[in-house]
């Protein structure tokens, strides 16, 4: 049987008492940085498991979670993964309240910031940002009362959010370029169609594609063709591009944008024009399934939900995780062929 690491193996390898070694574990910000490192460093190289039932139950404190995002067939998917993680953790005392927002609506998340500073009742906050600058000042204010956020599916670099979960938007744009390079004759006209959301993966995908298709110079890229981020819009924007620029392809940057897309492909006929899209709902398996759409860029919503959970839990424990300050999931190309895995 394996042996179980104990707070004594940690102190005889380090040299320090074990209620210094229990302090840097569960309260690391009252032990010196130094300490810190030899602690944290020895658990590491030992394999410590904290108990975690023994710490959090005899304290008997609740730990409440918020998670802010909009609500839409994608974000479903992440709403089932973080109650999966809540249902496994409601022992230690988790909980998590679903604060949503119309869509990738800023101004909305900075009012729902706001109220939950002005109410002072969560313990952490994950929350899919809707834009790259304007929520900063709200999760500093976070940070200064000792709250801690984290963020999902788009991220906010440039803050003092502690963690990210979710897509690498470069991995994603240029693998989408990469496609449509390879398959696409040379001279190929590609429309690109970019929202107007401010929401870094968003804006950052659009990019990377841009920057791969222009450095290969096999395709010919138009400038961007802005729409309102819903289906509607990406429709009649899509439906103008085809009957008037002809492309041999389109690209849009959100899932919404695949969806509105795929409808005006659709309604052109099926494999006219190339598109490779995002994510996996329904709808979108049928565009595959039927030729409409070549590809989808899957990036697991279940787990990022599930995982935040999990992140800020330990965050607001003081249990180390992975290594800096982001884990980005998988990029999966999905097609008709295995489209079944993703989307049952």
């Amino acid at each position: 049987m394996e042996k179980r690491i104990r707070l004594q193996d940690i102190a005889d390898k380090t040299g320090i008492s074990v209620s210094t070694v229990h302090r840097a574990l569960t309260h690391p910000d009252k032990v010196s940085q130094q300490v810190y490192a030899q602690v944290h460093e020895a658990s590491e190289i030992l394999g410590y498991v904290p108990n975690l039932i023994a710490s959090t139950l005899s304290s008997k404190k609740k730990i409440n979670f918020a998670m802010l995002c909009p609500y839409n067939s994608f974000y479903e998917q992440i709403i089932a993964g973080a109650r999966s993680a809540v249902k496994e953790l409601q022992v230690y005392g988790v909980t998590l309240t679903f604060i949503h927002s119309k869509e990738y609506s800023f101004s909305e998340q900075i009012e729902q910031l706001n109220e939950i500073i002005k109410k002072n009742e969560y313990d952490g906050i994950a929350i899919a940002p809707a834009h790259t600058q304007l929520l900063n000042p709200a999760i500093d204010k976070l940070k200064e009362n000792g709250v801690p956020v984290i963020t999902f599916d788009n991220d906010i670099p440039n803050s003092s959010r502690r963690y990210y979960i979710g897509q690498n938007p470069k991995t994603a744009g240029e693998t989408a370029a990469f496609l449509y390079d390879a398959l696409l004759p040379e001279g190929s006209v590609v429309a690109v169609m970019g929202s107007y959301v401010d929401a870094y993966g968003l804006t950052e995908r659009l990019r990377c594609f841009r920057e791969y298709l222009n450095n290969r110079g096999k395709l010919r890229v138009t400038d961007n063709f802005q729409y309102f981020d819903s289906i509607d819009g990406a429709y009649e924007m899509c439906c103008q591009i085809i009957a008037n620029i002809k492309p041999a392809a389109v690209f849009s940057n959100s899932m919404l944008g695949t969806i509105g897309c795929a409808r005006a492909i659709k309604k052109m006929g099926a494999g006219r024009v190339f598109i490779v899209g995002f994510d996996i709902i329904d709808e979108i398996k049928g565009y595959l399934l039927d030729g409409t759409l070549f590809a989808s860029l899957h990036h697991t919503p279940f787990a990022q939900g599930d995982m935040a959970v999990r992140a800020l839990f330990r965050i607001c424990k003081g249990i180390s995780g992975n290594s800096g300050d982001f884990y980005y999931v998988n990029t999966n190309v999905v097609l008709k062929t295995n489209v079944g895995e993703f989307c049952r």
